[in-house]
C-alpha cells in the first residue's frame, strides 16, 4: 500500500510531461520566396481557406505581390478566406 501512494503520483507526473510534448502541430506563419531564398513571414495573416493567400508589404517601393505557402520548400500554398491581398507592414 505504501508503494502505491507513491507511484500514483509520480505515474500521473510522468503523464503530464508526456502529454505536453504530445501536441506536435506544426504552426507556421507562412513562407514567401524573396528573391530565390524562402523567408518566413514574421506575422500570419492569412485565415480561411477557398483561396491562395497573397501578400504585399506596405513599404515596398515595387508593390511586389508574393505567394505565402505552408513550408520551407515553397511547394504547399497556404489558404486563405478572401480573394485580396493582404498588406503587411514594413519591407521585404
Amino acid at each position: 500500500m505504501k508503494k502505491s501512494k507513491i507511484m500514483i503520483p509520480v505515474m500521473t507526473l510522468g503523464l503530464a510531461v508526456g502529454l505536453a510534448f504530445a501536441n506536435t502541430a506544426n504552426q507556421s506563419n507562412g513562407w514567401i520566396d524573396l528573391d530565390g531564398t524562402p523567408t518566413q513571414l514574421s506575422s500570419d495573416p492569412c485565415t480561411g481557406t477557398g483561396y491562395d493567400c497573397k501578400v504585399r508589404f506596405e513599404e515596398d517601393p515595387n508593390q511586389q505581390v508574393f505567394e505565402v505557402y505552408d513550408d520551407m520548400l515553397l511547394t504547399i500554398p497556404k489558404q486563405s478566406g478572401v480573394e485580396t491581398t493582404y498588406v503587411i507592414p514594413g519591407t521585404p
